[in-house]
């Protein structure tokens, strides 16, 4: 609420209460009006009030007059307003002298003005800013709802929010990347808010934070469907946002929530189709699943494919990265933590996917397929379910280089020309994770037999046994090809 000021209590006053000679009304906003004639009413000031006194207690003494004023400016007075008539004619040179030396604004109320005056006119001016400030928010709230029926309502909604509070708003999406912002001027300090996101991790629907980005005061708050956060609203202010103003930042958010629903109802016929077609593939039904493809719209499998399988915890958030990553995406979420793919031979690069992966959970366990052809997707599908159930988490296996085969090029010349004691201690360090205590036990060998065989096996395939990333592609592709 925007409370009267010192300057705007002298305007709405005229000679009621007027600044003593050589002073003038600040823009100082004054809480309250407060009468004493205690020469330290400080314990009855909370700071900000503008102080009536006719003087009766002023000491005569300079330095006692100036220790008065220092404990008023101490107690932050907005002003100390003099009462002319009961006891001075004129305000007194010393307490002009000591309120001029410690910025203290003195007023003066001439003598047929009762302070009661100066009172009532405070108070009906904050009657004034309330209701003007209630008639603001009722506003505000209309205007969220007329946009809210807009064609595009999450952009209509940003764009009065915006407006609302001379700054600026932003959808983000689950993880805190920018989904929409207005202006988009701003869109820079939309996205410096992912790292705040994930920094706070925000407990639930019920959470919200503040902070401070190039110079705006920003509020977050959550998108809520029932009790998953889908998203998150995030409003700037140039100065601060005031309580009336949160409240209508919250109304913004409840409504964008109710979009989130609206869509996410539009969606599930689509996710639902899209489901199917991957099913109808996974079955091996590959002609009826390009069939209800091609009548319902949705990315027809092509003759080769990919099996994707995700693990975390959450497989909604999984399917909405890997859909980012590859709108022709087909995806299936077999429950809250489990989710596969199939996507097409002409993906995007696979270490696009693996970085929006690990923003959306740091924890994710996942693995890609080689090329398959769409009637092996199926057995696929299921050999790599089994293989990132036993992943540990944050391992994810997609095609590092530029050109995703030549890793398994080198991998089936080295099956094809090498000793099989070479072939068999390479499965074995695999298997057991790099343990060389657990696969010499298991082949038999002594370590340094199997040492040297696993050096053999790395020297052949010019590739970093130890890298966690590479050892699990190898793994996988020795699976696929049923050495493993």
């Amino acid at each position: 609420m925007a409370l009267p000021t010192v300057a705007s209590l002298c305007s709405t006053l005229g000679h009621h209460l007027s600044p003593a000679p050589g002073f003038s009304p600040p823009d100082t906003e004054i809480t309250a009006v407060h009468i004493s004639e205690l020469l330290d009413p400080a314990a009855y000031l909370a700071g900000g009030e503008l102080l009536l006194t006719t003087g009766l207690g002023l000491p005569e003494d300079e330095a006692a007059c100036r220790a008065y004023v220092e404990r008023l400016v101490a107690a932050e007075t907005s002003a100390l307003a003099l009462g002319l008539g009961p006891v001075h004619a004129d305000p007194p040179a010393r307490l002009a002298a000591a309120c001029r030396a410690l910025g203290l604004v003195l007023l003066v109320v001439p003598a047929p003005t009762p302070f009661l005056t100066v009172s009532t006119a405070y108070w009906a001016a904050r009657s004034r800013s309330t209701e003007q400030q209630l008639t603001d928010a009722v506003a505000a709230h209309r205007a969220l709802v007329d946009a809210a029926v807009a064609p595009d309502p999450a952009a209509a909604i940003l764009r009065r929010l915006a407006r609302l509070l001379g700054g600026w708003a932003a959808v983000l999406g689950p993880s805190g990347e920018v989904d929409q912002v207005h202006p988009p001027s701003m869109q820079e300090d939309a996205e410096a808010l992912q790292a705040e996101v994930t920094r706070l991790e925000m407990a639930g629907v019920h959470s919200s934070a503040s902070l401070s980005i190039a110079g705006s005061v920003v509020v977050v708050f959550p998108l809520a469907v029932q009790d998953r956060v889908v998203g998150y609203l995030a409003a700037g202010a140039p100065d601060q946002v005031h309580p009336w103003q949160r409240r209508v930042i919250l109304t913004a958010a409840a409504l964008l929530s109710l979009d989130v629903l609206r869509n996410q109802r539009t969606e599930s016929a689509r996710e639902a189709t899209r489901r199917c077609v991957a099913l109808l593939v996974d079955a091996g039904l590959v002609d009826a699943a390009r069939r209800l493809a091609a009548e319902a719209g949705a990315p027809s499998p092509g003759r080769e494919l990919r099996v994707v399988v995700a693990r975390g915890r959450d497989s909604e958030g999984l399917v909405q990265a890997v859909e980012r990553w590859c709108p022709d995406a087909l995806a299936v979420a077999v429950d809250r933590s489990i989710a596969w793919f199939l996507v097409p031979d002409d993906h995007p690069d696979p270490g696009a996917l693996e970085k929006r992966l690990r923003d959306v959970d740091r924890s994710v366990a996942a693995a890609m397929s080689d090329l398959v052809a769409a009637e092996a997707a199926g057995p696929t599908r299921a050999r790599l379910l089994q293989v990132v159930a036993s992943m540990p988490g944050a391992t994810v296996a997609l095609p590092r280089s530029a050109a995703p085969g030549a890793l398994l090029g080198a991998l089936d010349v080295f099956l094809a020309t090498a000793a099989g004691e070479v072939r068999g201690a390479l499965v074995a360090y695999l298997r057991h994770r790099g343990q060389w205590e657990q696969a010499s036990r298991e082949l038999g060998l002594h370590r340094n037999t199997l040492r040297y065989r696993v050096q053999r096996a790395r020297a052949h395939l010019a590739v970093d046994l130890d890298d966690p990333d590479v050892a699990a592609e190898l793994w996988l592709a020795l699976r696929a090809r049923g050495v493993a």
